[in-house]
């Protein structure tokens, strides 16, 4: 299983150097144009985390259901996937409708979300 990296924290910022680390130990570049991205978006504790590792074989952190419903993810996380061709990119997105971020804090979801969008196939 390929451990994930944070790509852009809970707050927003981008992890440039995470990036850069993921690209080289992956070999990203060697794939040139050949290459997917798929993203899972959805509400907190929806089991996004879990279908995303059962399904492309990755090592997202899932939620702990003896430990109560709750916010697992933040942010956005990558992943390799793993024994996939071509070479496949996994991305885990903080769950929408967040308790912990409240009604009033939804510049990040929204953000999010669209940036899932513009850059999942």
């Amino acid at each position: 299983m390929e451990q994930g990296m944070q790509l852009i924290d809970g707050n927003g910022k981008f992890n440039v150097d995470g990036l850069k680390d993921f690209m080289t130990a992956t070999e990203f570049a060697q794939s040139g144009l050949s290459y997917a991205i798929v993203a899972i978006i959805g509400s907190q504790s929806s089991g996004k985390s879990t279908l995303m590792n059962q399904t492309f074989h990755t090592n997202f952190e899932e939620m702990n259901a003896y430990n109560g419903r709750g916010q697992t993810t933040k942010g956005i996380w990558i992943a390799k996937c793993s024994d996939i061709d071509p070479f496949t990119i996994a991305m885990d997105f903080e769950g929408t409708d967040s308790n912990q971020r409240g009604e009033d804090d939804t510049a990040f979801e929204k953000q999010s979300t669209l940036f899932a969008l513009a850059i999942a196939d």
